[in-house]
């Protein structure tokens, strides 16, 4: 992280996932990662954040943003508020599911709940 701004990698887009999720439970419980975009642009990152992470329309939006910091001396950071298992009942939100795999049945009915296609993206 420190290496990427120290040496000016400005054609570098980094993008986090930030679920506030942990193997082991959120992150304000487990492990605080307290203010992420501060913690970047101290390091010298230039940061976009995309505050519905899990919608297609942002995060496309969100990388079109990102590309118009490439050259400027820093690299960039987009962080992505998302949330867990989104669009599953059962998943959603659920750090559980940070570690095990779904058995056949919930597979089934997980598919079941997500669109077939993210359309003409």
């Amino acid at each position: 992280m420190m290496f990427a701004a120290h040496k000016k990698v400005d054609n570098l887009i980094a993008a986090i996932d930030y679920n506030g999720q942990q193997i082991d439970g959120s992150t304000d419980k487990v492990m605080s990662l307290g203010n992420l975009q501060a913690k970047f642009e101290a390091f010298g990152w230039q940061v976009v954040n995309v505050a519905l992470g899990n919608d297609i329309s942002s995060i496309i939006a969100g990388i079109k943003e990102a590309q118009t910091f490439v050259g400027q001396g820093k690299p960039i950071c987009i962080l992505l508020k998302t949330t867990m298992g989104k669009g599953v009942d059962f998943m959603e939100k659920g750090h559980e599911w940070h570690g095990i795999a779904p058995n056949d049945e919930q597979l089934a009915n997980a598919l079941s709940q997500l669109p077939e296609t993210l359309g003409d993206y």
